[in-house]
């Protein structure tokens, strides 16, 4: 291979910035630092490697998290003293869970906004070994298995979810215009229980259910919902009752009038409504996951699905 002395020029901690960039979109995705160790292994495997300042060693991006860059053109800039590598980029590439490591905005008074929908919960992917707490993705495939299994183990006579889930015909579509008609009285104070945050954690969670039931019951799958994205609202910002309530109506009235059973897109939108909902009051939307797979698991008909996908108990 041709000596990088004569062709690149590294500093003199012998590392030279490599910004990475996705050879379909052009999108910046990251920039990292390689040594001649680095370039000579991504030259020659195809595939990026960095040189980690922090732990003073060579690495494989992705090869934690899968999500790989494939090298497809490798440029120099003018200076010989930084790269551009445009890569076929496997997954999303920023180990927070975006598509580009630029996914935030710097605003005029120094706050940040997130600008960019998540792909993924990093706790998913890597496992976070400190984190008591499954990843979205982890809870709410296990959350929608247990309907699955629901559905297709005969325990009507123990359980009113199975009949639900194992009937021919379903009224499972007016159920969730309903419930979101109750989230919609909680949230201009004409429906009250309790206190506003628990009332809302309680129709929030009735949403869900006849969500989950009528996507299971469809046959409709976690892979084509995603509630795992849907419940993943990002931001600080804070949605306003009025929208929030104009926008539940809209839901609500459209699921009603609706000639057919939801589709899955329908369906994803209605969890991020919820989750949108529940950010705006401070509410975590995974809670109402792990609440419902918690009172699952007081049900002894249940054992034997939580015994072969015992997850971790939320």
């Amino acid at each position: 291979m041709t000596d990088h002395k004569a062709v690149i020029r590294f500093g003199e901690d012998g590392l030279i910035p490599a910004a990475i960039e996705d050879a379909v979109s052009g999108e910046l995705l990251m920039i990292g630092f390689m040594n001649r160790e680095a370039l000579d292994t991504t030259r020659s495997s195809r595939f990026v490697h960095f040189w980690s300042r922090s732990r003073q060693s060579l690495w494989k991006k992705g090869e934690t998290s899968g999500h790989v860059q494939r090298v497809q053109e490798i440029r120099v800039n003018c200076d010989r003293n930084s790269l551009l590598i445009e890569v076929e980029q496997t997954g999303a590439v920023c180990h927070d869970g975006y598509d580009t490591c630029y996914y935030r905005r710097l605003e005029d008074d120094d706050s940040l906004t997130i600008i960019r929908d998540r792909r993924f919960d990093p706790r998913d992917v890597y496992h976070v070994a400190d984190s008591s707490a499954l990843g979205l993705a982890t809870l709410t495939k296990q959350w929608w298995s247990a309907y699955e299994w629901l559905r297709d183990h005969d325990l009507s006579d123990k359980s009113s979810t199975s009949r639900h889930l194992r009937a021919e015909t379903s009224d499972h579509s007016q159920r969730i215009a309903d419930e979101l008609r109750e989230l919609v009285g909680v949230l201009d104070g004409s429906h009250h229980h309790t206190s506003m945050q628990a009332d809302l954690r309680l129709e929030a969670r009735q949403v869900l259910y006849w969500t989950v039931c009528a996507s299971v019951h469809l046959g409709v799958t976690w892979d084509n919902v995603h509630p795992d994205l849907a419940l993943n609202v990002q931001g600080d910002g804070h949605t306003s009752d009025q929208m929030l309530i104009k926008l539940i109506e809209s839901r609500a009235g459209a699921i009603e009038a609706a000639d057919s059973a939801p589709e899955a897109s329908q369906l994803h939108d209605t969890i991020t409504l919820v989750a949108t909902a529940m950010a705006s009051h401070g509410i975590e939307p995974e809670e109402l996951i792990q609440r419902d797979l918690v009172e699952m698991r007081t049900k002894p008909y249940l054992a034997p699905f939580f015994e072969s996908n015992p997850g971790q108990s939320p």
